[in-house]
């Protein structure tokens, strides 16, 4: 089983087949930071002190250690944050307060002309811009002219049974004109034969032919 010793000097667990060499080396090498009281090579104590060197914050202007400045400012309560709403620049411990007062401010929606609050707006857009489904009065109603223009489309195909009776009549009248008139024309043909003719009986013979018919 694996023994394992912890260094008096850097407090690090040590093999124990290593742990001689290593406590001489570190009895003479290892020394204690005086700000952190970490534990340090002798040859990068320079190194190490640098990070203790202190440097203001580019926000709040406070001086904070190099190791600790780079987190601090990430987080500095005067770091300048862009406002959602308004796209100003506000310092991050104001911008809560900011965007509470910001964001109840009206915005008009282009598509719809309603004035909206700019927290809300967004979500109002994405809405907005979906048609919008067919109300049902809407649909009943463009059911009923599909179904009256139908009706019209069969009317003006199904001939008018009252219109074919003046037809068949006119027809008719047409007809017993036209006989009639031939009957006249050969009347007076007959007629016109009859009196050039000097035999009396042959014409009492044609007239009656011509009675019959």
């Amino acid at each position: 089983m694996t023994e394992y010793k912890r260094c008096p000097s850097c407090l690090e667990q040590v093999l124990s087949t290593n742990f001689l060499l290593h406590s001489l080396y570190c009895e003479r090498n290892i020394v204690q930071c005086e700000l952190c009281d970490q534990r340090i090579d002798i040859n990068e104590k320079e190194e190490h002190m640098i990070l203790h060197q202190k440097k203001p914050c580019f926000y709040c202007h406070l001086n904070y250690e190099q190791h600790l400045l780079q987190t601090h400012q990430k987080n500095c309560s005067n770091k300048p944050l862009l406002c959602v709403y308004c796209d100003l620049m506000i310092n991050q411990q104001e911008m809560a307060q900011h965007q509470a007062k910001c964001g109840s401010r009206t915005e008009q929606c282009t598509i719809c002309k309603k004035h909206i609050q700019k927290k809300e707006f967004d979500i109002h857009i994405s809405i907005c811009q979906q048609p919008s489904p067919p109300s049902p009065k809407r649909e009943k109603l463009k059911q009923k002219l599909c179904e009256s223009s139908d009706d019209l489309s069969v009317q003006e195909i199904k001939p008018n049974p009252q219109q074919k009776r003046p037809q068949k009549k006119q027809i008719k009248n047409c007809a017993q004109n036209q006989k009639k008139e031939q009957k006249d024309q050969k009347q007076q043909f007959q007629k016109g034969f009859l009196d050039d003719d000097e035999d009396e009986e042959l014409q009492k013979v044609l007239q009656q032919s011509l009675n019959q018919k």
